[in-house]
């Protein structure tokens, strides 16, 4: 199988999927108990006023046939019109999206490189003290909630050690000075990003070990080693190679899983993304906007996903191939 035909292949998979989830998470939202309109009208609110708000909003249709409209809807690139904002799903979406990909893009990044460098170390003298510490670090960070994680940090890095700031994206009236404003949102992310990072960094830890120590066994590394190649060369440009493919494949998954994490520390730190954003539109059963919010969720996995397949076929062309 060519490169070209794997990638089509993964695409058209990846597209499938998103359809899929489009499906389920529209017929989910809607079978879950609460009345959008109910909400948006107010307690007070006559039955006439109620069922008016329903019809405005296309609730008062059957589900299959609001399914089929949300559909043809989405096929125009239409996600829909929020009850909580009244304005469209995707232009409430996009105002928090670069929040998100900052915070999760930041906490990635952090978790991978210091990851690896862990495992790396951990690989290099397995059953050492070092190691030893090393691997109770990532199992303590591997099992602590992120909600507690967070409310922790901000106890003992906002409050009794003010380092950082407590939450929010930024102080009021630094917009107006640029270098100062980056900086600003630089150590407002600081606290976020290193609670999301926590459950992932030792996940790439672990796995970073466990691939080293099982490369390093294999024929090809003893067969090197026999050949005098120093321990450095061998453990760098023979046995890391292939232990960073799980790591690339998990990379891909988490893409997915980080979302639920997302969602408790923008919540935790008041960081105005698509968690939080999440949050309040099921509060306020915003059946559009969680769609939408879950349909963007299901797109990025999926890019992710296809990126990561990309990246494993074109490191080991077996994969690809389907030999081996």
């Amino acid at each position: 199988m060519g490169l070209s035909h794997y990638i089509a292949k993964r695409a058209v998979f990846s597209v499938v999927v998103v359809f899929v989830v489009a499906i389920l998470s529209f017929t989910i939202i809607r079978l879950a108990p609460g009345d959008p309109a109910t909400l948006l009208a107010g307690e007070a609110a006559s039955p006439d006023y109620v069922q008016a708000i329903r019809a405005e909003y296309g609730l008062d249709q059957p589900l299959p046939v609001q399914l089929v409209t949300y559909l043809s809807d989405l096929a125009r690139g239409n996600l829909g019109y929020s009850l909580t904002f009244s304005r469209p799903v995707i232009n409430v979406i996009l105002e928090r999206l670069p929040q998100t990909i900052l915070l999760v893009g930041t906490a990635l990044c952090f978790a991978i490189v210091v990851g690896v460098l862990m495992g790396i170390t951990s690989a290099k003298n397995p059953n050492s003290l070092e190691d030893g510490i090393l691997t109770a670090v990532t199992l303590t960070l591997y099992s602590i909630p992120v909600f507690w994680l967070g409310l922790v940090m901000i106890m003992g890095l906002a409050l009794w050690i003010p380092i950082f700031p407590t939450g929010g994206l930024f102080d009021v009236g630094v917009q107006l000075n640029p270098p100062q404003f980056i900086l600003n949102v630089g150590w407002h992310l600081v606290l976020p990003a290193l609670t999301l990072s926590a459950f992932f960094l030792a996940t790439y830890a672990r796995l970073t070990r466990a691939g080293l120590l099982e490369a390093m066994g294999m024929n090809y590394v003893v067969q090197a080693r026999a050949k005098g190649v120093r321990q450095r060369d061998v453990l760098y440009h023979h046995a890391l190679k292939n232990a960073l493919l799980p790591i690339i494949t998990v990379a891909g998954i988490q893409i997915g899983l980080i979302v639920g994490g997302v969602v408790l520390t923008e919540s935790v730190y008041s960081w105005p993304g698509i968690g939080s954003l999440l949050i309040m539109a099921v509060s306020y059963r915003d059946y559009p906007l969680v769609t939408g919010i879950f349909l963007i969720t299901a797109i990025s996995v999926a890019i992710s996903n296809l990126a990561a397949d990309i990246i494993i076929g074109l490191v080991d062309p077996r994969i690809r191939t389907g030999a081996g």
